[in-house]
């Protein structure tokens, strides 16, 4: 009961927090969201709560708070309904949550400096040798200990997909050995809607499947103690056409763990927003994000543009993180997407923590688009080192 109050604080609290961010201009013209969804009957909830939504800016009490959308000036404006009303003109309406701002020009939380993005992991010294922190091995994939260096993107052939032998990686699934409808061991299932299946695969016979739900969750969870902070991971996967024609924010690999400034929360690593087919200059398009969803506060989030689309086909994502230098990187099919290093102690757009508990695999979409996603991934692998998507 405690935690369900404090979460319907965070909800009452929401239009404050994107007031303040709209005031230092964090926020601009665009889509503002909050995940708005109450969990369906019977559903998991992250951390062992058991009646509120903690993930992806919205806390919402079942029992007292209804989704509802409306649209203001400057883009479509997703909300809860609170106490006193809806959310118009890109921000929450009274009684409504602050949850992520995403959108045309508009960074989720915040927009970046300008100047664009920093290379993951510092900056390589002319010549190809790696800044201090440990050199890089040919092929891009990185020394142990050591942080990334600009310009060392290992295209998709570029490392090795690799097999999940016996101490390659510190975990690594490839779906191959686990009975149709199952979920690997050492996994633990959280949504009905997932399961491996044999329609589709990137490599083998065999991927984890999740079927179309309107909203909400199907992943599976492992421990994460073993990986640390400062680690590589890869996926390959698939989204099923047609997509749902809505404004939808998904995440496909998470973890939680206890930020050093936020606390408990979850940090999305491999994470998109959708925008709708009649949105200005971006319908259909999708960007890719690192969001991050504490317990206690709004998420926030560093965007990359709005320059996908759900094509039918197999891709590869792969992301660096560090806690040591507060760093992120994201690649997908070996070109980069987004990347920053904001440095030691420099908690503020990041948070990233010593360590994570449980890592969470799979699809969560935070509004209703119905029918829903289905979608496949396959190959999966976190470890040391650069994994690559290479055959």
């Amino acid at each position: 009961m405690a935690r369900a109050q404090r979460y319907l604080r965070i909800v009452n609290d929401g239009t404050q927090h994107f007031g303040r961010l709209m005031a230092l201009g964090l926020l601009t013209g665009g889509v503002a969201c909050s995940d708005t969804s109450a969990y369906p009957d019977g559903a998991s909830t992250n951390a062992g709560t058991t009646s509120t939504q903690v993930t992806a800016g919205t806390q919402t009490n079942t029992a007292s708070a209804s989704a509802a959308n409306s649209t203001g000036a400057g883009g479509d404006a997703h909300s809860d309904t609170g106490a006193t009303g809806t959310s118009a003109t890109s921000s929450p309406g009274a009684g409504g949550s602050g949850g992520e701002a995403s959108g045309m020009g508009g960074g989720v939380g915040g927009s970046q400096a300008a100047g664009g993005n920093q290379a993951a992991g510092g900056s390589q010294a002319a010549g190809g040798s790696q800044a201090a922190g440990g050199s890089q091995a040919a092929g891009g994939s990185q020394a142990a200990g050591g942080s990334q260096g600009a310009g060392a993107t290992a295209g998709v052939g570029g490392g090795s997909s690799g097999s999940c032998s016996a101490g390659a990686y510190v975990i690594c699934e490839d779906f191959e050995s686990t009975e149709l409808g199952e979920i690997p061991a050492g996994w633990i299932r959280h949504g009905e809607a997932i399961g491996v299946a044999s329609d589709e695969a990137y490599t083998g016979t065999r991927s984890l499947k999740m079927d179309a739900i309107p909203v909400w969750e199907r992943r599976i969870y492992h421990d994460a103690a073993d990986l640390g902070s400062a680690h590589w991971g890869r996926i390959f996967y698939k989204v099923a056409l047609p997509v749902p024609d809505a404004f939808v924010h998904s995440t496909l690999v998470a973890f939680s763990g206890d930020g050093p400034q936020n606390g408990a929360s979850e940090y999305r690593v491999v994470d998109t927003v959708k925008q709708a087919v009649d949105t200005p200059d971006v319908g259909s398009l999708h960007q890719y994000l690192y969001n991050v969803q504490p317990e206690d506060s709004g998420e926030f989030a560093r965007q990359g543009p709005y320059d996908q689309e759900f094509d039918g086909e197999w891709h590869c994502a792969e992301y660096w993180i560090d806690a040591a230098d507060q760093g992120y990187a994201l690649y997908i099919d070996g070109e980069e997407e987004l990347s920053f290093e904001d440095g030691a102690g420099e908690y503020d757009r990041s948070d990233i923590p010593d360590g994570f508990d449980e890592l969470r695999v799979g699809w969560i979409n935070y509004q209703e688009a119905p029918p829903g996603f289905t979608a496949w991934i396959d190959d999966i692998a976190f470890g040391s080192e650069r994994i690559g998507c290479g055959e």
